[in-house]
């Protein structure tokens, strides 16, 4: 299993070939069980446990590992609006970090999740390769541009790999506000409540099964063992499906998984949603081998299956918890 932060330091310096910072989040929860099923010894931090402080035994694994994914962010699209703070201290954590790297002798590389979705200039036309022209889309695009140009900084002494999502869904990922739209639904579907569209139902958007983010995410280990990325500029890498879904679309797939009609809601967009955005992602597969595997069809089915089992462990749970007053 990863070992957590809790319990690095009671280890007898145990040495890591990973690191994964956010490992708490739905992205990072996931990558963390694949590298162990792939035998990586992972070290994962999430926020709470203050991984960067100097104090921190944890930094000792920090600065060993020779591959460090950062996932870590305070913000979505929507709480970076509300919250511009958040995103100005996750640059300082992150800024942090890369200066106490950059004087190890051997630093790591440093693999950085972006958004492939807020961070290309709307007024091109998709798909977005990594030559598009960027200019952020919204605050949140503006955190992660800054975040991105931070890695950028320290080319020639860190190795970095920036890699711009889609939209990731699938298992493991629950409605949060501003974000995961499928997470809303399918709840909602299973709610007997009908899909809300907050936005034009013919824009499109691309959506990317989680475990194939993780299978792009775990090449990149093999390309840190055999010694293939260097200290130059970072290595900038869409992550997607590699096309756009219209939010109909969408609705259409999720009443197939389902199997039956619902209704939908369809209410006014927020101001930061853009129209059309998908990605190229031919440069993951010439670099990585790299392409996503899984149709959107049998990703919402897993999705639909991991929402409906969750339900059913949260009412057994609740009757367990019942069982015990008596």
């Amino acid at each position: 299993m990863p070992i957590s932060a809790a319990e690095a330091g009671s280890t007898s310096r145990t040495i890591h070939r990973a690191a994964v910072i956010g490992a708490g989040g739905f992205i990072g929860t996931r990558l963390s069980v694949a590298l162990t099923n792939e035998h990586v010894d992972t070290a994962c931090f999430t926020r709470v446990t203050r991984a960067l402080d100097d104090s921190d035994e944890l930094s000792y694994v920090l600065h060993r590992v020779p591959v460090i994914y950062y996932l870590a962010s305070s913000i979505n699209p929507t709480l970076g609006e509300q919250y511009p703070e958040r995103a100005r201290e996750d640059h300082r954590t992150f800024a942090k970090l890369l200066a106490r790297l950059a004087c190890r002798d051997e630093p790591p590389t440093v693999v950085l999740t972006s958004s492939g979705g807020t961070v290309y200039e709307q007024d091109v036309l998709p798909p977005y390769d990594e030559r598009s022209p960027v200019r952020a889309v919204g605050r949140y695009g503006a955190a992660k541009l800054a975040l991105e140009e931070e890695l950028h900084a320290y080319s020639g002494r860190i190795a970095g790999v920036i890699l711009r999502l889609s939209n990731a869904y699938g298992p493991g990922q629950r409605p949060g506000k501003g974000q995961g739209v499928l997470g809303y639904w399918l709840r909602a579907a299973l709610d007997g409540r009908p899909l809300q569209v907050i936005s034009d139902p013919g824009s499109t958007r691309d959506y990317v099964y989680i475990d194939d983010v993780v299978d792009c995410m775990w090449r990149i280990d093999n390309m840190v063992r055999d010694g293939l990325l260097g200290e130059r500029e970072p290595l900038v890498l869409n992550v997607g499906s590699g096309v756009g879904t219209s939010l109909t679309e969408l609705v259409g797939i999720v009443r197939t998984v389902l199997g039956r009609d619902i209704p939908v809601q369809y209410t006014t967009g927020r101001e930061l949603d853009r129209r059309h955005v998908w990605l190229d992602v031919g440069q993951a597969y010439q670099t990585l081998g790299w392409r996503p595997t899984t149709s959107l069809v049998d990703g919402v089915a897993a999705m639909w299956r991991w929402t409906r089992d969750q339900r059913q462990r949260q009412s057994v749970n609740r009757t367990d918890g019942a069982h015990q007053w008596y």
